[in-house]
């Protein structure tokens, strides 16, 4: 499925590559989402979902642009791991990737890399891969990507992580618990992107442990006054069937259009 709006900035689309946290499963692949903005290129996390830019359709619609950007919400795994694959699906041009830095988390990107990039868990350095890479700290709350303009903020995770909102188009919060400051931050944006790792049963049992819950991820997008909610960072241990249902589940009680993420292209 693709995502469309239009407003202050570029007329932006988006594509789920992958919507799934921790491992692939079910054919869904680890976070992921193609940001399309005229001929700017944004990738929010480099899950798994990295390998589908191999695909023809959405090498398509990358044709056009110069570059890819990536913008990493943090440095676990299932968020970073379709780095590694770059060489392999993005080897012609340049790839710039943005790296939450202290204080905004408590690591550094380079740092991260070296661990994830290097011999003898990788065979190339990412420094020495063929293609141009760039890696960007990110300190500050306010980014510019191309035409896009970003605000960012820290939110509750082990290590840290970071809430992104692209204008009044689009917010992306993955591995956090709901806040009520983010309210404010991204009330009245036309589509967010919100994660929901735990059922309300799963969280009264396993404990939040920087993750989301049904009923409060319900009640902050009804309080932000969202204009369509995507649920992503599903449990592996989930169904496409339970998914749909959480999806149906949603909308019902928040009256928001809440489509399932479906990952690739609308056919």
């Amino acid at each position: 499925m693709t995502v469309n709006t239009s407003g202050s900035q570029a007329s932006m689309r988006t594509v789920p590559l992958g919507v799934n946290g921790y491992f692939p499963s079910f054919g869904r692949q680890t976070m992921s989402f193609l940001v399309l903005a005229g001929e700017d290129a944004l990738l929010l996390d480099a899950g798994t979902g990295v390998s589908r830019l191999i695909e023809p359709a959405i090498r398509e619609l990358l044709a056009p642009c110069a570059a890819l950007n990536i913008l990493l919400s943090h440095y676990h795994l299932d968020h970073i791991v379709g780095l590694s694959y770059l060489p392999g699906v993005w080897w012609d041009r340049p790839v710039y990737v943005y790296g939450p830095a202290v204080p905004l988390v408590d690591a550094e990107p380079e740092d991260a890399f070296d661990q994830l990039l290097f011999p003898p868990v990788f065979p190339t350095p990412w420094r020495a891969f063929a293609g141009p890479l760039e890696v960007r700290p990110v300190r500050e709350e306010e980014l510019r990507i191309g035409g896009l303009e970003l605000r960012l903020w820290r939110q509750d995770h082990p290590g840290g992580s970071i809430g992104v909102r692209i204008g009044d188009e689009l917010a992306y919060l993955t591995d956090t618990t709901v806040g009520d400051a983010n309210v404010e931050r991204v009330r009245g944006v036309k589509v967010l992107l919100h994660e929901l790792w735990f059922t309300d049963e799963e969280a009264r049992t396993q404990g939040l442990r920087g993750h989301s819950s049904f009923s409060a991820v319900r009640d902050f997008a009804k309080a932000a006054a969202v204009g369509t909610l995507l649920l992503v960072h599903h449990h592996p241990g989930r169904t496409n069937e339970e998914v749909e249902v959480l999806c149906a589940r949603m909308e019902r009680e928040t009256a928001i259009p809440c489509p399932l993420p479906e990952e690739g292209l609308l056919k």
